[in-house]
């Protein structure tokens, strides 16, 4: 007798009357019409079944800052160096307590959403040193069964000239840190080109010492005329492939990639897809060109041109009703319909690949052991009231089951 059988499903191939059976947490069967006796059974209803959405870039020590629910509601939208003021000064009010409940909060919104996975960016640096961290450790632990969180060290106030904050991190990863952050763009001391390099080296330098994956915050501008050599993401995949950090780099935004002329965007991506650097794609329609008054640009990195290169593509929700956007709810068949939109992903083939960049593409940027539907795999699934993908991102299809190592914690049914 197995733990659960779920039946009655459907396959994102369009395969009806599936069964499948979770035994100890994993996945023991999958197949057609398959019926064994079982602890506990669930009707997919005809459902799509997948496996568990993963939110692999979003900032978790700062979400739902702006609950309507609670005081120090922010203005609306400001410049972005005005935002990034404005998180500074707010974030000294933080306390442990306050982190630790919206961090609660806001994992338990993704969970009823059908994330299973999620990859946290975490402030690290000399005014609040290591509060964040140790408050999103004990949130970790405390939802283990629930959602399975990496934390990155994110070097919220930078990293060059800053030997005191290198410490900090050293810290950080005995503490249980999983990634090393990077974001050049808020680093005080980069002025140029060459500081965004030393922030990278850095950055990466950390990673190599604790072997840890690195995750940079790259391009995030709108500029023009842009180069090879002006790409964050292109010295990215040239250094990974001089140490040997092949597939453990992920690169978030990479907005600037788009202001690139075609044959430079198609050199920067061929170099991207082979030092193997997963790209997640915020939609970050509501941030970046606000200035523009003609010709608005929308702020996307060329998500269908890095798939047709072979890069390994994913999107996130990034900001999560905090201080750089009001909105979100961690909902990742949300996010994938605004991706739609602003990428021009309209065809049933693209929509498909949107369901596998918020899974398997995500995942694969996570670099998640035992994930996905097959047999063998740990039992993070989701059953959604949709009979295929196309249809579960159109209909923004309900979440009927959502499974953690076979146990049912959250979902309409």
């Amino acid at each position: 007798m197995v733990d659960l059988l779920i039946r009655n499903g459907r396959l994102s191939d369009g395969t009806r009357d599936v069964g499948v059976a979770v035994d100890h947490g994993r996945i023991v069967d999958i197949g057609v019409g398959l019926d064994l006796p079982a602890s506990r059974a669930l009707d997919a209803g005809d459902g799509l079944i997948i496996p568990g959405f993963v939110e692999s870039h979003m900032h978790l020590d700062i979400a739902l800052m702006n609950d309507p629910e609670r005081p120090g509601r922010p203005a609306p939208f400001r410049l972005p160096v005005e935002l990034n003021r404005a998180m500074e000064a707010r974030r000294l009010a933080f306390t442990r307590e306050d982190i630790e409940d919206r961090a609660t909060r806001a994992l338990a919104l993704a969970t009823r959403h059908g994330v299973t996975a999620l990859r946290a960016q975490c402030h690290v640096d000399a005014t609040v040193g290591l509060k964040h961290l140790e408050s999103l450790l004990r949130v970790r632990e405390a939802v283990r069964d629930h959602v399975t969180v990496q934390i990155v060290a994110f070097p919220q106030q930078g990293l060059v000239d800053q030997p005191a904050t290198l410490d900090l991190f050293r810290e950080a990863f005995r503490l249980g840190a999983d990634a090393m952050g990077c974001a050049s763009n808020l680093d005080p001391r980069v002025t140029d080109n060459t500081g965004v390099r030393r922030h990278i080296e850095i950055a990466l330098a950390l990673a190599i010492e604790h072997d840890v994956d690195l995750d940079t915050h790259a391009d995030m501008g709108l500029p023009t005329d842009v180069t090879l050599d002006d790409l964050e993401v292109v010295y990215l995949a040239q250094r990974a492939r001089e140490v040997g950090y092949e597939g453990r780099v992920t690169a978030g935004h990479v907005c600037a990639l788009d202001s690139a002329e075609p044959a430079v965007a198609e050199a920067a991506i061929a170099q991207i897809s082979e030092a193997r650097i997963s790209v997640i794609s915020q939609p970050d329609l509501y941030r970046l060109g606000r200035t523009d008054t003609r010709g608005v640009r929308r702020g996307l990195t060329r998500v269908k041109q890095l798939l047709a290169g072979g890069v390994n593509v994913a999107f996130a929700s990034n900001n999560v009703r905090d201080a750089f956007r009001p909105l979100g709810n961690l909902n990742l068949l949300e996010e994938g319909l605004i991706l739609a939109y602003g990428a021009h992903m309209d065809t049933v083939a693209e929509l498909e690949a949107l369901l596998r960049m918020c899974t398997e593409n995500a995942a694969r940027a996570l670099r998640l052991d035992h994930y996905g539907l097959a047999v063998g795999n740990l039992a993070d699934l989701v059953v959604l009231d949709a009979p295929t993908p196309s249809a579960a991102l159109v209909d923004q299809a309900e979440k009927r089951f959502v499974l953690k190592t076979g146990r049912l914690i959250a979902g309409q049914g």
